[in-house]
């Protein structure tokens, strides 16, 4: 026992035992961070190549942006071929990014609409049909973009929407439940042939012509009532489509034959339009019965201040200018706007509310929208008065015959240009297209 007992009591060797253990455990770790920093390199190519796969997908989304919102009249053109699952690609497969070599990344962009099944959960609205695999009806794509970088590719998917100016039917179309008219003169014009803004004796757009003056589709007593305040001697001073003619395109005529009960255009359409386009305004003025917002001279301002109130867009910068007015009950007739002197635009003029008076010269290229309670547009007359564009009138309320709806006298010309509806369209796309239901993985 007493041995065994100096035995275990003899402690030496111990401390080499310790030292090679405290050894073998050093090396270990070292072995271990050696073996991740030789992975640090590669984990850091790999992070930085999914980081800029992912930005050149972001240029792809900015590519695909900038495409519809400069083109915003023709986004089924991009649909051609496509599928509700697959889509088209748009532009180019495989891009690069200006200036630069495929060595940066190179992105493919696919556009389709939203007609697969849980699309809505993209759009936020209901799927259309799958038939519609190339014909958007509800303004809403969806857009998706891959970035590829070596081996690494990153796709981000977001939904585009628009808000388009509504079918245009006719040059001077009443949508809502009135179209109280008067006309008087015989040097006045409501045309919906296609004007190009540069004509001035005759047409020459190549577009179909629509209606001279289309009423609420489900009213058709509202077209005879405008076609007797024609009936005088002013009937050939409307003309536009023939809703007698059965060719394709449609022919055109003058009188009565150019006015027409359609339901191509309704006045749910236009409030919904004005309701999403208002936000987007460049001017807003508020009116009220005793506050009539009376103004000069409009346009003469743009050359020096184009941000000036007076500055109600030009063809090169076209405006949205929306005047609101307010009734204290629906019983109140007032006019919110008066246009005097030599005025001029380019954009969407919106009346919400109120009449409004255009006396002296005035150009507008571009829609005039007047909705909402006891609304009227009124020629006055003392200058030549033209619109390349149309002309919608929507009443949602019955404000019985003493408040018109129109009243064209003078010089008034109103005129359907295509080619201006376009460039309003085309121009204010930037603000008027808006992405959404941003996804990347």
């Amino acid at each position: 026992m007493r041995r065994w007992q100096k035995l275990v009591a003899d402690e030496r060797g111990v401390a080499i035992i310790l030292a090679l253990m405290v050894l073998l455990t050093l090396t270990g770790l070292v072995l271990t961070l050696l073996s991740v920093s030789a992975f640090e390199p590669q984990i850091s190519t790999n992070h930085s190549a999914t980081v800029r796969a992912r930005h050149v997908a972001e240029a792809g989304i900015e590519y695909a942006y900038d495409t519809l919102a400069t083109n915003i009249t023709s986004w089924n053109t991009y649909l051609v071929g496509a599928t509700c699952t697959t889509g088209a690609v748009l532009g180019a497969a495989d891009s690069t990014l200006p200036g630069l070599s495929s060595a940066y990344g190179t992105f493919t962009v696919r556009i389709r609409n939203d007609c697969k099944a849980g699309d809505n959960k993209i759009t936020g609205v209901a799927v259309e049909a799958s038939a519609n695999a190339t014909n958007d009806t509800n303004q809403k794509v969806i857009v998706t973009a891959t970035g590829t970088l070596g081996n690494a590719t990153r796709t981000i998917t977001i939904a585009v929407s628009k808000v388009v100016i509504p079918t245009l039917n006719a040059a001077l179309a009443f949508p809502g439940i009135q179209a109280d008219v008067n006309f008087s003169g015989s040097s006045f014009s409501i045309d919906g042939r296609d004007w190009k803004m540069a004509d001035s004796i005759s047409p020459t757009g190549t577009a179909n012509a629509v209606y001279g003056i289309s009423v609420n589709g489900g009213l058709p007593a509202l077209e005879t009532q405008v076609e007797n305040a024609l009936a005088n001697n002013q009937q050939n001073d409307v003309r536009g489509r023939d809703e007698t003619s059965s060719s394709n395109p449609p022919g055109t005529t003058s009188g009565a034959n150019a006015v027409q009960a359609d339901p191509a255009l309704t006045s749910q359409m236009v409030t919904d339009y004005v309701n999403a386009l208002k936000q987007y305004a460049d001017i807003t003025v508020d009116t009220s019965p005793g506050n009539t917002y009376a103004v000069n001279n409009v346009g003469q301002t743009c050359s020096t201040n184009w941000n000036s109130s007076t500055c109600w867009g030009t063809t090169s910068k076209p405006k949205v200018v929306y005047i609101r007015g307010t009734l204290p009950d629906l019983s109140t007739v007032y006019t919110s706007l008066d246009i005097a002197g030599n005025s001029n635009g380019t954009g969407i003029l919106i009346i919400e509310n109120g009449n409004a008076d255009i006396n002296g010269s005035f150009r507008w290229n571009g829609p005039i929208i007047a909705t909402g309670n006891n609304v009227g547009l009124r020629y006055r007359g003392g200058g030549g008065q033209a619109v390349y564009g149309a002309t919608i009138v929507n009443e949602l309320h019955n404000d019985g015959s003493t408040n018109l709806e129109g009243d064209i006298s003078g010089n008034a010309k109103l005129l359907y240009s295509k080619e201006a509806l376009d460039l309003v369209q085309n121009s204010l796309g930037r603000r008027l297209v808006t992405t959404s239901s941003w996804t990347d993985q």
